[in-house]
């Protein structure tokens, strides 16, 4: 089929060539505009329990928990000065005219607002809309709120989430305006020849234009996260310049044969096609996973990455042979650099196999203990979710963050907003009165069973005001809560409870979203009153409900992905222990990547030279996205090497001569596309946001472990262990699994 292919594109080359010039024309101006249509956000779920509870908050309570945080200062005027507070009332007095804000709290309503370190209050504007709606409504805000003669910095989740969908575009345009030049000067230094050099990299190139722009179309229809651009522009330049470069190199290795340009094009097409087409395979195995998870943003980066690599495998299997099929000789034009890949002298690779041949168990001993401590860090994973601080700082959104959190101990403690519906489905007791002294029993006994949980240091509601009183004390307090005078308790009452509904904010030390916040959510909700319901909300409650989610799910979605991806690639080397082999490593290097994420982010390790503050924990996303990318694009070089040294085999029967032949022809090769993704990757460190940062850093870490230990030295030490046996496969498998030389 392969072969058919190929000799179809061979004749119809111009046809293909111009087929493509008008497909990349097309997609050229929607390249640039596939964020304008992505949403921010996209961890949480419609069906998660603390987004029906933030829905509860909203609706029985008529509380947001989605706000829009204002600092105001002033370098001399007091927070109180009759000046400073008539600044802040007309500047804020516009907000009242908009529907979509629900309430606006200054530190005239709570005195905790304004700062005891400098000339500094916080306000905060909730608002009724949701998070997609609120980053349009913030430009509003920007427009409608004059400072005047304070000073003023806007934050809050949807100034944040605005910020980071600029700063991940940023990101994207800075990582391909590093990526491709370089990826170029790597290809140069592996073909020698600025055609063969430039080609891939344009091959590729258009490939991604086509992939993005397809995201662009897809998100029309389907909602996806702005997160996924950067992953998904990774995927595309990596994986498009790396098929391109395979074929390239095997076209150029069949002209050095002695055929025909054309007969050149259609044994590369037969032969690196297979080859391109089941990594593509293994790579979408992975990928594909991504879109199983209940979450908007992975979903988003499993879908674009269907689109970047079909896209990616297409312009490999049609438009790269076109082009070669009318460059022919040429491709070898403009030398710069000595051919190496024809040149003996050059290689590493043949004394490297002979001596990998020589003293397998010296090579494969030490080099699997590496693998093992550098995979040791991630014992240690502490899995969470992670605030403003993935921001620079050189953005207004985490300067407010900052202010917030040293001024006003935002973020260093976790309020966790807690409601009691008296749902009883006896009576109407869902508009009941809260204050009658059945209720305030209830009301009671949760609040006290919430005090008693670790981790709590207060709880703020009706029945928690003092710990000397009883139910029937409260019962009494509140015989005429019209009349209380109080004014902290008055605004406790008026704040937290409605008819058939009572807030508690359990309050902690605990920092909002390590692993120990999250056990205390589920404390919470084991709580289950005799009547009624308890919703928690807030964020720990969300990040709780998206690690659930995942990783009650990723044990499954990852034994899927082995055995998938081993029975593809029993299908294509007809062995039952290379594929055991190939997944086992693959395995090791993704452990080995995970490892370093700890290091370096968890830990905080060179946090210095790479620019970011330690997250304390590994966001939770992260492993999930790595093990998908990594597993299929590390497959990719296993398939590359085996696909050689299989066909050494098939003409030699010898084990030790096909695999150290696999290995020379194929190393090369490997190294420069292991080192183009490397340098792709790495240009995402560059990156603002830390989460882009350590995606890039932890796939450039595991290419760079794969192509080094995996590659060049476990795996073809373990084959020359293996001997025959690398070859074994039952008489009745063989009988029974499809016959791959069929794509030839």
């Amino acid at each position: 089929m392969l072969t058919t292919i190929g000799e179809v594109v061979v004749r119809r080359k111009y046809l293909v060539l111009a087929t493509w010039v008008l497909i990349v024309l097309a997609g050229a101006p929607f390249f640039p505009r596939a964020a304008e249509f992505l949403k921010p956000g996209g961890f949480s779920n419609e069906s998660f329990p603390s987004v029906q509870a933030r829905q509860v908050l909203q609706e029985r309570l008529e509380l947001s928990s989605l706000t829009v945080d204002f600092v105001f200062s002033h370098p001399e005027w007091s927070v109180f000065d009759p000046r400073f507070t008539t600044a802040l009332d007309e500047a804020i007095a516009g907000l009242t005219d908009y529907p979509e804000v629900a309430s606006i709290i200054t530190h005239l309503d709570d005195p905790s607002r304004a700062s005891s370190q400098s000339n500094t209050v916080h306000v905060s504007a909730g608002l009724t809309i949701e998070l997609d709606e609120s980053v349009e409504f913030i430009e509003v805000v920007s427009e409608v709120v004059d400072p005047g003669p304070l000073e003023m910095i806007i934050t809050g989740g949807p100034a944040l989430y605005r910020d980071i969908s600029l700063a991940s575009e940023r990101d994207l345009r800075r990582g391909e305006t590093v990526a491709f030049p370089i990826a170029t000067i790597a290809l140069l230094i592996v073909f020698g020849t600025l055609v063969a050099a430039v080609l891939p990299a344009a091959v590729g190139g258009g490939g991604v234009l086509v992939g993005v722009a397809i995201v662009f179309f897809m998100s029309q229809g389907v909602d996806m996260s702005v997160f996924a651009l950067n992953i998904v522009s990774l995927l595309g330049i990596g994986i498009g310049i790396d098929y391109s470069l395979f074929y390239t190199s095997r076209f150029q290795e069949e002209l050095r044969t002695g055929k025909s340009v054309d007969d050149a094009v259609i044994g590369a097409h037969s032969r690196a096609g297979k080859a391109i087409l089941f990594s593509a395979v293994t790579s979408l195995i992975g990928l594909l996973s991504l879109v199983t998870f209940d979450v908007m943003m992975l979903r988003s980066v499993g879908i674009g990455a269907v689109a970047v690599i079909f896209a990616a495998l297409l312009a490999a299997l049609t438009l790269m042979p076109a082009i070669l099929a009318i460059l022919g000789e040429r491709v070898n034009r403009f030398r710069v650099l000595p051919n190496w890949a024809a040149n003996p002298r050059f290689s590493i690779w043949l004394p490297l196999s002979n001596w990998v041949m020589k003293r397998p168990w010296m090579v494969l001993v030490p080099a699997s203990v590496v693998l093992v401590l550098l995979a040791v860090p991630a014992l240690s994973m502490r899995l969470g979710t992670v605030d403003a601080t993935i921001l620079p700082d050189s953005l207004e959104s985490r300067q407010g963050f900052d202010v917030l959190r040293e001024e006003f101990g935002f973020a260093l403690q976790t309020v966790i907003p807690v409601v009691y519906t008296f749902a009883d489905p006896s009576d109407d007791s869902s508009n009941a009165d809260p204050f009658q002294p059945e209720y305030i029993r209830k009301a009671y006994d949760i609040g006290h069973a919430l005090e008693r949980l670790d981790g709590v240091t207060n709880v703020s509601s009706i029945v928690n005001v003092d710990r000397t009183l009883g139910a029937e004390q409260y019962s009494l307090l509140y015989t005429h809560p019209d009349s209380i005078t109080d004014v902290a308790l008055k605004r406790i009452v008026e704040e937290s409870v409605r008819p058939g509904a009572v807030l508690y904010l359990v309050h902690s030390d605990l920092h909002p979203f390590w692993p120990e916040t999250r056990q205390l959510v589920t404390d919470i909700r084991a709580l289950i009153p005799a009547q009624g319901e308890l919703h928690v909300a807030g964020g720990p409650s969300e990040i709780t409900d998206i690690i659930n989610t995942l990783y009650g799910k990723f044990p499954y979605i990852v034994a899927a992905v082995l055995i998938v991806t081993y029975a593809s690639l029993l299908v294509l080397f007809r062995s039952v222990i290379l594929p055991l082999k190939a997944v086992i490593l693959n395995v090791l290097s993704i452990l080995a990547s995970y490892g370093a994420l700890v290091f370096v982010f968890q830990e905080g390790n060179f946090s210095g030279v790479l620019n970011f503050q330690a997250m304390g924990v590994i966001e939770a996303t992260l492993p999930i996205l790595l093990f998908a990318i990594i597993f299929g694009l590390s497959m990719d070089y296993e398939i590359f090497l085996l696909s050689r040294v299989s066909e050494a085999y098939d003409r030699t029967g010898d084990n030790v001569a096909s695999v150290a032949e696999g290995l020379q022809r194929s190393g090369l090769i490997i190294t420069g596309a292991a080192s183009i993704l490397i340098i792709v990757a790495s240009s995402f460190v560059l990156a603002d946001v830390v989460v882009v940062k350590a995606i890039g850093l932890g796939l450039a870490i595991a290419v760079f472990v794969d192509v080094t230990l995996v590659r060049a030295l476990v795996a073809p030490a373990i084959m020359r262990i293996a001997g025959r046996w690398n070859w074994w496969l039952p008489g009745w498998l063989d009988r029974v699994l499809p016959q791959v030389k069929r794509l030839d």
